[in-house]
């Protein structure tokens, strides 16, 4: 059975900040739908291409599995106290729950980076189609996902077909996100705990950096737990 892809279309932020905003005030679907396409109109001509975008955008923040329901709701009140860097990790975390295809992307940017400033795209896509097969369908996805990041600004093009992380990573600072974060990661993986290191260095969250992360997560909602001598490690109560 092919493993899915969904996410086939570059979307910009501006575009999932807009349907973050309009959720609390919108009765029902039909009518978000009709707002996010009037809204999308203004960047996409095409009625096609703007009815695959609004299914991805609305998977994204709407349209959101029984399981993350708790995620999404926390991740729509943190919005309006987050700063615009880390409103960008908000919805990277919704993305990685939404489509795990972006999910593989971002993992092998990630790793990839560990290696090398530089890496071919050609390198990554026929990693991308080892998980996911040699389609047309993939390879579309494959540039969406890399046409997105590099809008957001966690990427920059660089001779043929490159790609480097653009500027520093982003600092998330504010407290519930950060645990917000760890949350998503855990699901994500589908992983009981994880080292506590690991949420730092995580490569499908590279573009984004924690600091003070073990006083963070030592709350009601995770377990900290050592092992060894030197591991501790993090698992929701």
């Amino acid at each position: 059975m092919k493993k899915a892809v969904g996410f086939d279309q570059k979307i910009l932020l501006h575009q999932l900040d807009f349907i973050v905003k309009e959720i609390p005030f919108t009765d029902n679907r039909q009518e978000l739908y009709q707002k996010l396409e009037e809204y999308l109109a203004a960047d996409i001509a095409g009625t096609k291409s703007r009815l695959n975008a609004r299914t991805i955008i609305t998977k994204i923040w709407y349209r959101v599995d029984e399981e993350y329901r708790g995620l999404q709701q926390e991740g729509l009140e943190l919005y309006s106290r987050l700063n615009l860097e880390e409103r960008k990790a908000l919805h990277w975390g919704m993305i990685l729950l939404a489509y795990p295809f972006f999910a593989d992307v971002v993992k092998e940017l990630g790793v990839s980076f560990r290696l090398q400033e530089e890496v071919p795209k050609i390198q990554l896509l026929r990693k991308i189609k080892s998980l996911y097969g040699d389609r047309r369908r993939v390879e579309v996805a494959f540039d969406a996902v890399i046409a997105s990041i590099t809008a957001w600004g966690f990427l920059a093009s660089k001779g043929n077909g490159l790609r480097q992380i653009a500027g520093d990573r982003i600092q998330v600072q504010t407290s519930e996100l950060k645990r917000w974060l760890a949350e998503v990661l855990l699901r994500v993986l589908a992983v009981d705990y994880l080292p506590v290191e690991t949420f730092n260095e995580h490569p499908v969250l590279f573009p984004f950096r924690f600091y003070s992360l073990i006083e963070e997560l030592n709350c009601s909602r995770f377990n900290i737990i050592r092992q060894g001598v030197n591991m501790q490690v993090v698992c929701l109560r």
